[in-house]
């Protein structure tokens, strides 16, 4: 179950990227190979800093303590997501008129860090700041970032409930750039994404089941 629990927090940790991703496809904007590996650092370097950070905590507290702690921080994350994605889904389906909804294809993407909201990207294209079509260099980093400091409350916990930090951040890389990929490569072929809005509760949901079963 071990292995399952981190492929699925790897998923509920980098889903966002592949929004991203279908955002990107949809524009026919491009990512260079370079890129993705920049972005996978990114998220690699956020996740084991945070996990280290969690490994400290380990030394003023016991193992079965620790564990209850790291589970309570996944359900309570999961929990504020699902939160702010229900009130950020109602206050759209207030404000934009029905002959919009069926067109809207913006993606609000915050991050979340000890309860500070940062609103990053009001729409994934945003991140092309030169307009270029292309992700590349500072770009890459800006969102690289994004995606995963999102992920940096996740870290902490995953440490108390014992994964191993440079195996969690390096899965953790991979799954981003894949899901990433995927969803640029999902994006071109499919002019809407409302089929993937409908999945944007998902990495709470996990979250929250696995702090439950790690409980």
């Amino acid at each position: 179950m071990g292995l399952v629990s981190l492929l699925l927090i790897c998923l509920a940790i980098s889903l966002d990227g592949f929004g991203v991703g279908m955002s990107y496809g949809l524009r026919k904007m491009k990512m260079p190979f370079l890129s993705f590996m920049v972005i996978g650092l990114c998220s690699f370097t956020v996740i084991f800093a945070s996990m280290t950070i969690g490994k400290w905590l380990q030394y003023w507290v016991t193992s079965e303590l620790s564990s209850k702690i790291g589970a309570t921080v996944l359900i309570l994350i999961g929990g504020v997501t699902f939160w702010k994605m229900a009130v950020s889904k109602q206050k759209q389906s207030d404000i934009l008129p029905v002959k919009e909804k069926a067109t809207y294809r913006e993606f609000r993407w915050t991050i979340r860090m000890f309860g500070l909201m940062i609103h990053i990207l009001r729409n994934p294209a945003k991140a092309d700041t030169d307009h270029s079509g292309h992700i590349v260099g500072t770009e890459a980093v800006m969102l690289g970032l994004a995606l995963s400091l999102d992920a940096f409350g996740s870290g902490i916990s995953l440490t108390l409930l014992g994964f191993a930090p440079l195996l969690t951040s390096v899965w953790v890389a991979l799954t981003s750039m894949i899901l990433l990929w995927a969803g640029i490569k999902v994006g071109r072929h499919f002019s809407s994404v409302g089929w993937f809005q409908r999945l944007s509760f998902l990495p709470a949901i996990l979250l929250i089941g696995i702090g439950l079963f790690k409980w």
